[in-house]
């Protein structure tokens, strides 16, 4: 009788979280949370029995058991994204499927796409924005952008750009009296983000302040942004999410301050998609734009 296979979820989630040896980045990864990650590791762990991760100091790694296991699953993960698309049924040639994140999609793809178009009008581009991960082959995407640190088994990845995050305010917050150094953050109305959390980039600035319990939170860094640029409150925010804001004056850069890029932004596919018309005309396009409009002082790939 063949053995029990624990769910194809918590497989992903314990191949994320063993590429990174970090629960917090295997959660963003997935678009999960952090506690989600840790139960469904200690649900597997449990139902293989032995222990995947150890702990040495404040660093996780993983055990010789973990090791050996997470070598199978992504190779299992490769084999299985090459079968999926080798049985998928032919799709219509013309047409591209794109998913990406829906404030990537709006605030920089969507303002650039119409130069795709006119380059090539033979190619429909159907966008599909959603927190949701891409499933390549089973849901028919060819494509997609993603937040992380690359490395993603069964797929190429092509760095777009690094990813920046900084503080950005309305010009007319408080009347104009804005906070000049970092350390008078804490007197403002920080915005709050789901998906983007202020510790780390107050860490990486050696900053004495704690993540905001009070104050607005979205979803969405559209909605977030707007909400900035209302004069609701400081947002902290991908840099190039917030250029054309920038540029047009609805917000500025609190401080020149840098921090280094924590992740990037990458394009993602899978091997076997590399020599379709489409995707090869889409690939050479964004990686143009990626390179013509990375934030100043961000990467391009």
């Amino acid at each position: 009788m063949a053995p029990h296979l624990p769910p194809f979820a918590a497989l992903r989630a314990f191949e994320a979280a063993a590429r990174h040896l970090n629960f917090s980045r295997a959660a963003e990864e997935l678009h999960l949370t952090h506690g989600a990650i840790s139960h469904q590791m200690k649900s597997l762990e449990a139902g293989l029995g032995v222990a995947l991760f150890r702990r040495e100091g404040r660093r996780m790694l993983l055990t010789d058991a973990g090791q050996l296991f997470a070598t199978s699953i992504r190779d299992a993960l490769g084999d299985l994204a090459a079968a999926v698309a080798a049985v998928a049924e032919p799709r219509d040639q013309h047409v591209l499927t794109l998913s990406v994140l829906p404030s990537f999609a709006s605030l920089w793809l969507i303002p650039r796409l119409a130069s795709f178009h006119a380059a090539h009008p033979e190619i429909d581009v159907n966008i599909r924005a959603s927190l949701a991960l891409a499933e390549f082959g089973g849901d028919g995407v060819d494509l997609a952008i993603r937040i992380g640190r690359g490395g993603w088994p069964g797929v190429a990845a092509e760095k777009l750009f690094d990813e920046e995050v900084f503080p950005v305010a309305s010009p007319r917050l408080k009347g104009g009296t804005l906070p000049l150094k970092p350390a008078e953050l804490g007197r403002f109305v920080l915005l709050r983000s789901e998906r983007e959390p202020w510790t780390p980039w107050f860490e990486a600035m050696g900053l004495d302040l704690k993540e905001p319990k009070r104050g607005p939170i979205y979803s969405d860094e559209t909605l977030l942004l707007q909400a900035a640029a209302q004069g609701i409150g400081i947002a902290l925010a991908r840099g190039a999410m917030v250029a054309a804001d920038l540029t047009a004056g609805r917000l500025i850069r609190l401080f020149p301050d840098r921090v280094p890029p924590r992740s990037a932004y990458y394009l993602v596919y899978p091997r076997a998609n590399a020599g379709l018309a489409r995707v090869k005309a889409f690939r050479d396009w964004i990686l143009e734009k990626a390179r013509l409009s990375a934030p100043r002082g961000a990467k391009p790939g």
